[in-house]
């Protein structure tokens, strides 16, 4: 408790005191009006304004005042004494610095620190020594940083009875990796087959989903490079890489200038690419959160562009909220015209 709060403390017993004593001479002044009726009323209603109003007013006011008295008084006389203590008080002196063992040699190569001021050397006469064994020296430190007492030996030597953990190939300890799924589409009888990877179109799903949710009013639209082979009129999707879009033109996937750059790169570097050895371009993905699976002019352009033979497909995807991820293909017809305004079977992404 400070000095404060015992002031406080003694300000509040005493206003307490002085609202029952306030409380006291209202009523023997009652007494008193009652006991004389009309005689000496102004009298009485003087004496009970003072003893009611201002002399527990003044009562209070001279208390405060010695108790700020008191308290500057105290004040003066702990820094009166703190004064006195800093003056009597010897300077401490930095302890010389001693040359550098070499133990603190090699403390400042590893970390690039020193050790702290105080010297622990000058605890060796309280401390008792512990005894020593035959040093053992590791090869990889020179001999003065490297020796170990009789005690670190011992648990080495434990350490090294140990039988050696069996070695298994890595093939035995990893899970063994499911058989990739694929499905397929076609439009009808007599067109072609598309034969894709499930996990490839999980992978565009989840893709065009964060993009839709990651704005109001329908998000971002996202696009991609498919991957795949073709064979006996089959062609297949295996692998996808996103294309990067700087949204100049709004949350719409329409690539600008430098998109386009950045493409052709992609798709210059993708022939250098390990994880794509043996594949091709197929086409590109992209979505639409504002429209349904069509081909808009600027899709079209982007495809003709950079896609242009006549195997290579185009895949939309359309997120929506609360319902399954649909998507569909769109390709080239035999005469080179496409349809556009919607695929010939749009399927469900699950």
């Amino acid at each position: 408790m400070t000095l404060n709060d015992a002031f406080e403390g003694h300000s509040l017993k005493t206003t307490q005191l002085m609202q029952k004593g306030s409380w006291l001479l209202l009523a023997l002044a009652a007494s008193l009006i009652l006991a004389f009726r009309r005689h000496n009323g102004i009298a009485l209603a003087v004496v009970l304004a003072l003893a009611t109003v201002v002399g527990p007013a003044v009562y209070v006011m001279a208390r405060r005042m010695v108790e700020k008295v008191r308290q500057r008084e105290t004040e003066e006389r702990l820094m009166m004494h703190t004064r006195t203590f800093l003056q009597n008080e010897e300077p401490v002196r930095p302890l010389p610095l001693a040359e550098e063992s070499d133990i603190e040699i090699l403390a400042r190569a590893i970390d690039g620190s020193r050790l702290p001021t105080q010297d622990f050397r000058k605890f060796a006469g309280v401390a008792s020594l512990l005894p020593f064994g035959d040093p053992v020296v590791f090869d990889a430190l020179p001999r003065r940083y490297a020796i170990r007492s009789l005690y670190e030996r011992r648990f080495a030597d434990l350490a090294t009875s140990l039988p050696r953990p069996v070695a298994l190939p890595l093939g035995e300890l990893l899970p063994a990796s499911p058989t990739q799924e694929f499905g397929s589409w076609s439009p009808g009888s007599g067109d072609p087959t598309i034969e894709y990877s499930s996990a490839v179109l999980d992978e565009i799903r989840i893709r065009a989903a964060e993009g839709y949710q990651r704005m109001r009013h329908g998000g971002v639209e996202v696009g991609g490079i498919l991957f795949g082979t073709r064979r006996d009129g089959v062609l297949r999707i295996l692998a996808a890489r996103p294309i990067e879009c700087e949204y100049s033109s709004g949350p719409r996937f329409i690539l600008s200038k430098r998109d386009e750059t950045g493409l052709a790169e992609s798709l210059v570097a993708a022939g250098g690419d390990a994880a794509l050895a043996g594949l091709e371009p197929a086409g590109f993905y992209l979505s639409h959160t504002r429209e349904e699976i069509c081909m808009s002019e600027a899709d079209l352009r982007t495809f003709n562009q950079f896609f242009p033979l006549p195997w290579q497909v185009a895949l939309v995807v359309r997120p929506a909220n609360l319902a399954p991820t649909r998507a569909g293909f769109f390709f080239r017809e035999q005469d080179g015209t496409m349809r556009t305004e919607c695929s010939y079977r749009d399927f469900q992404l699950s």
